[in-house]
């Protein structure tokens, strides 16, 4: 994603106060063990340097135990991380080196985004300009292979498995995401209505042809429509939203979860942004509003994917 570029970390502190748990791969923590032997602290490192009890998730061995406020225990009061002043950012664990960085393992290379709970993002992702996918040589950032989120390689499903086109799908719901001349909720509508066409192809080997057709009669519908978008010279609500939904749908879900689930998990942001457009009247600007619920939505999203499970949030998955 372009905005990747142009991300500078502000320093406000609030990645490393967030409501969730900094874990780490047993390399990450011997190396802190080593660090806080050295320094004479090993007193300190039993305390925050928690091993996981139980059935581990891969590259989760440790985790750093919070502040009784709630913070991470290497926060200072400048918001800067203790524990990188003294070590070097390099001596991090995964999480805290990537974020907010969002890095994909996939089969047409790594890619590459950002995380739309990072306030200095959001900021980023505030402009009239659409998001682009652009493709480069070199990477922005160095991405060791055990600090990508998630991996993606459509030629291992079969033939007739939607998801074996799942690139070119991808491009697709992006294009109608960022279809400017009608409105949100027609956009969220045109990619349901596709999906269920999707869905509904015969299993044979007409599957590739009838899917082309579905995405070409898409594009021929919305090429033959009068309407006029007037320019606007700075970001509404509803370029903010188009852009967080694009960047949402970069980040793979319908490839992770299949298309439904994907096109649900979706609707069900919309409608959790829409509810707040017309509520929550402790903001005092729309724009605040919507960059705090799609911050809010982000975290649930990418940090804490357990919310996944509960209906309160994301009713049918």
């Amino acid at each position: 994603m372009d905005i990747i570029n142009e991300f500078s970390c502000e320093m406000c502190g609030q990645c490393c106060q967030n409501d969730w748990q900094v874990t780490m791969d047993e390399e990450s923590y011997n190396r802190n063990y080593q660090l806080f032997l050295k320094n004479g602290k090993e007193e300190e490192f039993s305390k925050i340097f928690i091993p996981i009890a139980g059935k581990q998730k891969l590259g989760e061995y440790a985790y750093i135990r919070k502040k009784s406020k709630g913070g991470c225990w290497f926060l200072e009061e400048n918001h800067l991380c203790r524990l990188q002043e003294e070590a070097g950012h390099s001596h991090l664990d995964t999480v805290c080196q990537t974020f907010p960085r969002y890095p994909m393992n996939t089969s047409r290379g790594r890619e590459l985004t950002l995380s739309f709970s990072c306030p200095a993002v959001v900021k980023l992702a505030s402009r009239v300009r659409p998001l682009e996918i652009i493709r480069s040589l070199k990477e922005p950032i160095i991405v060791h292979a055990n600090q990508e989120v998630v991996h993606v390689y459509p030629e291992q499903r079969f033939s007739y498995h939607p998801l074996r086109y799942y690139f070119e799908l991808e491009h697709h719901f992006i294009d109608l995401l960022q279809y400017r001349m009608i409105t949100i909720d027609e956009r969220i509508q045109r990619l349901k209505e596709t999906i269920e066409k999707i869905l509904h192809l015969p299993q044979d080997d007409t599957f590739s042809q009838k899917l082309n057709e579905i995405i070409y009669a898409n594009y021929d519908s919305l090429d033959q429509k009068d309407d006029v978008m007037e320019p606007v010279n700075y970001c509404t609500p509803d370029i903010l939203i188009e852009n967080f939904f694009m960047n949402f749908v970069f980040k793979k879900p319908f490839y992770l979860y299949g298309l439904q689930s994907g096109m649900q998990l979706l609707d069900s942001m919309w409608k959790q942004i829409k509810n707040t457009r017309t509520s929550d009247p402790t903001i005092s600007t729309e724009m605040e509003r919507i960059s705090t619920v799609i911050m809010n939505l982000e975290f649930q999203y990418s940090h804490n994917r357990s919310v996944l499970l509960n209906p309160v949030f994301f009713p049918n998955l």
